[in-house]
């Protein structure tokens, strides 16, 4: 019989438009086997509001999101098990009735703005990393983001920004630097910052990471 080795959780926070998704992304590139998971995809349906309800919803601040169903597939992809994750869409503030699997690699990474923030989430961690960036910085990237991706205006960006991210970002967000085993530059290459977890990962579990699980 085989045994599941349990995975590696590397856990990525920091403010929006730090560089969370592209190094979490880019990580799992050069791992051979992992799997990132967004927080994105937790925040908590809201087909019970009006349109103009959701447009003043505060989306920074930890009420937002679903964190009973986050930690129960996080303990569930720590257990070796398969979750259906669900989907997000952030046109409608819903969340779409199809699911998306996610199974278990030996490497899991977790991103998103409030990963550090949740007990529950923290203790299942096994490498946490807290990226920094400065706020002129972030909000060129979420206006290009929210632009692109969600179809938004960037004068509507700018309002929220000033009105709930960055004061959740102080309030919520910057605090939980002190539980990050490593802090990156959210303007360093991402090549940079990648090298820089590799070894990370590599003193975490006291050896070199295999030849098997590093990818070209």
């Amino acid at each position: 019989m085989t045994t599941r080795r349990t995975p590696h959780l590397v856990g990525i926070a920091g403010a929006s438009g730090s560089g969370k998704t592209t190094l979490a992304h880019a990580l799992a590139t050069s791992l051979a086997d992992a799997a990132v998971l967004s927080m994105d995809a937790y925040y908590r349906d809201l087909a019970h509001l009006e349109r103009s309800a959701c447009e003043r919803w505060n989306f920074d601040a930890p009420e937002a999101f679903d964190w009973e169903r986050f930690v129960a597939d996080l303990r569930g992809l720590q257990r070796g098990e398969t979750i259906q994750r669900p989907i997000y869409d952030f046109t409608t503030h819903t969340r779409r009735t199809a699911v998306e699997p996610v199974e278990p690699r030996p490497f899991l990474i977790v991103e998103g703005l409030l990963v550090l923030h949740h007990p529950g989430v923290r203790t299942l961690l096994d490498t946490t990393v807290f990226l920094e960036v400065e706020a002129r910085t972030a909000i060129d990237r979420r206006i290009t983001r929210d632009r692109l991706d969600r179809g938004r205006n960037p004068d509507a960006v700018r309002v929220q920004y000033a009105r709930d991210v960055h004061p959740m970002y102080e309030r919520h967000v910057r605090p939980t630097a002190r539980w990050a085993t490593l802090t990156l530059s959210g303007a360093d290459p991402t090549e940079t910052s990648v090298q820089r977890l590799l070894e990370q990962l590599g003193r975490m579990t006291n050896q070199r990471l295999p030849p098997h699980l590093v990818g070209p």
